[in-house]
């Protein structure tokens, strides 16, 4: 089961977030804040965080660097309707995975989609094809 750190304070937007990737078999850890984010951290125990910007107390930028300094290799997705050009500069610098919009406009599933996409970049299929074309032996001495 993949697990999913999601960061974001206005708690209906969280709420619903968090009930459409559950029912995708995804489980959910929802923090209000940086901090509270911060403290859940441990390298390896999520495999991906979505991070809104704004934030109470520490912005999700901030937020961001203090995570890379824990995980530098966990995958993050800025959830947010904020777009500042140097804000979005420093995330990408930071190595986010990509960005998806929020608000009223936003749909739900595609989001959703969007989620498991990063999460699970390969169908059954590909993954069946790549683990087949790994010799055997390949693995023997780990």
């Amino acid at each position: 089961m993949n697990t999913v750190l999601l960061v974001e304070d206005e708690s209906k937007t969280a709420e619903v977030l968090k009930q459409a990737l559950e029912s995708e078999g995804i489980d959910v850890t929802w923090v209000s804040e940086g901090n509270a984010a911060l403290e859940l951290m441990d390298n390896g125990k999520f495999d991906l965080i979505i991070l809104d910007l704004k934030l109470p107390g520490m912005t999700g930028d901030q937020t961001l660097e203090e995570i890379r300094k824990i995980d530098p290799y966990i995958d993050v997705v800025v959830y947010t309707n904020y777009q500042d050009p140097p804000v979005m500069q420093k995330l990408i610098n930071l190595g986010v995975e990509g960005y998806i919009s929020k608000g009223a406009s936003a749909d739900l599933w595609e989001t959703v989609d969007k989620i498991k996409g990063i999460l699970d970049p390969f169908t059954e299929d590909e993954r069946e094809k790549l683990l087949n074309s790994v010799p055997p032996d390949t693995f023997k001495d780990i």
